[in-house]
């Protein structure tokens, strides 16, 4: 017993040692790896001393390294720099790009220059901006230069602008008759041109409804014409909030040389015709849609074969200036309607002029003497009008008159060209189309030329 007892004694001892020795090592290699470490912060550091900062440098790229320090972290020495050395080129980069906008304001403005003087809008618009800026002190200034600049300008358009102002004023209102304040018997509808949907009622139906309905059947964007029946004197008007009221006639155009009624429009005019009609509680009546398209197809073939100008061409050797055109119209009998074209007669004669005079823009040694042939009455004698304003126009300018293929007109071509003209008239007649009559005048209107 004594020996097992020494043996085990002697056996934990020896263990004892070991584990003594092992622990030992473990402490020498865990200071060996700190002081390595400790070595290579302090090697770290003393790089970030801020004895190295100088050699970064100057004085001025202090400011410099905290605008690059905002967008950008942890970047070398020599990165930054570079980053420093571009910032202020990519700031001066939205400089030039403000400009572009005003370019681009430039540029649109243009074409609204080209049509009115371009030093009163800058000068306006130089005002305006001053005036947003000051407001108390500017206010009478201005008035004061408000009042020189209109008569400039009015002194400036009666020249030019005012000749054409006037036609277009005259020519809107001609087609808007004065509607006849005790009514009228029967609406007025062509039965060739035109299409009619009726909205019946016993009853009778306030104004301000059936003015909503009118208002309603508007929104449709076609050419119609809207009368209402009253009841105490069974005459028509046109739709209006006062009275009382048992029908709606609602009058459809089928065509004209600029365009027809096709399926999609006729299919909506009988839809919102029988709509009206529930809405308003009262009976209604169209006509079918295919025929009215048949009709509207038919009549603008028609129209088409008789869309005919008959046009001279006056040529000068040398390029003719406007304002010498300008005057010889004058004489002649014509009224400007814009720097470049012209109608015969006065502005109280726009909307019943046939004979225009148009220059060339490109060439300005042309003039193109035009009769529009629908549109003028044969007993006026319109070849005998159009022959002798040429024969004025190039006695006053020196010119030669040509037809289209450039051949000098004579006698004889004259006398070929007045029975062609005969025989036209002839066959407007038989469509039932008199020339220069209110039907032919709503067919053949040019507005876009007038």
């Amino acid at each position: 017993m004594n020996e097992m007892v020494l043996f085990l004694v002697i056996g934990a001892a020896v263990i004892l040692v070991a584990l003594f020795l092992w622990s030992r090592m473990e402490q020498k290699k865990a200071q060996n790896s700190r002081v390595g470490l400790a070595q290579e912060s302090k090697k770290m550091y003393e790089k970030m001393r801020p004895g190295s900062l100088p050699r970064q440098s100057s004085s001025e790229a202090s400011p410099q390294v905290s605008i690059v320090n905002e967008p950008t972290t942890k970047t070398s020495e020599q990165v930054e720099l570079k980053s420093l050395e571009k910032t202020p080129e990519v700031k001066l980069a939205p400089e030039p790009v403000v400009e572009k906008p005003m370019i681009e304001r430039e540029t649109v403005e243009v074409p609204f220059d080209l049509v009115s003087d371009p030093l009163p809008t800058e000068a306006i618009k130089t005002q305006q901006t001053s005036k947003s800026e000051v407001k108390p002190q500017e206010p009478k200034p201005v008035q004061e230069k408000k009042i020189p600049e209109p008569s400039n300008e009015k002194t400036v358009q009666s020249n030019r602008v005012v000749e054409p102002k006037n036609p277009v004023e005259i020519e809107k209102q001609p087609p808007m008759k004065l509607f006849p304040k005790e009514g009228l018997i029967n609406f007025e509808a062509d039965e060739l041109t035109e299409t009619v949907g009726l909205i019946q009622s016993v009853r009778p139906i306030a104004g301000e409804r059936m003015l909503e309905m009118a208002a309603n059947l508007q929104k449709l964007k076609l050419p119609i014409r809207i009368y209402v029946r009253r009841v105490d004197n069974n005459r028509w008007y046109l739709p209006v909030a006062e009275g009382r009221y048992t029908e709606m006639a609602v009058v459809l155009l089928l065509a004209t040389r600029l365009s027809y009624i096709n399926e999609m429009d006729a299919s909506r005019f009988c839809v919102a015709i029988q709509q009206a009609g529930i809405a308003l509680d009262a009976d209604n009546d169209t006509e079918a849609a295919q025929d009215i398209v048949a009709r509207a197809k038919h009549l603008h073939e028609t129209i088409k074969s008789f869309d005919i100008q008959l046009s001279f061409i006056l040529a000068a050797r040398e390029p003719l200036p406007p304002p010498e055109v300008a005057e010889a119209a004058r004489l002649a009998g014509f009224t400007q309607l814009n720097p470049m074209r012209y109608f015969l007669g006065t502005v109280q004669d726009i909307s019943n002029a046939t004979i225009f005079l148009t220059q060339d823009q490109f060439d300005r040694r042309y003039l193109t003497l035009s009769l529009d042939a629908p549109l003028a009455r044969p007993n006026s004698r319109p070849l005998h009008k159009l022959f002798s304003v040429s024969n004025d126009l190039c006695a006053r300018l020196h010119l030669q008159m040509q037809d289209a293929t450039d051949a000098p007109i004579n006698t004889e071509a004259a006398q070929a060209i007045n029975k062609q003209l005969e025989l036209y008239y002839k066959q407007m007649i038989q469509a039932e189309i008199e020339p220069g009559s209110p039907r032919a005048r709503i067919l053949f209107t040019r507005d876009s030329a007038q």
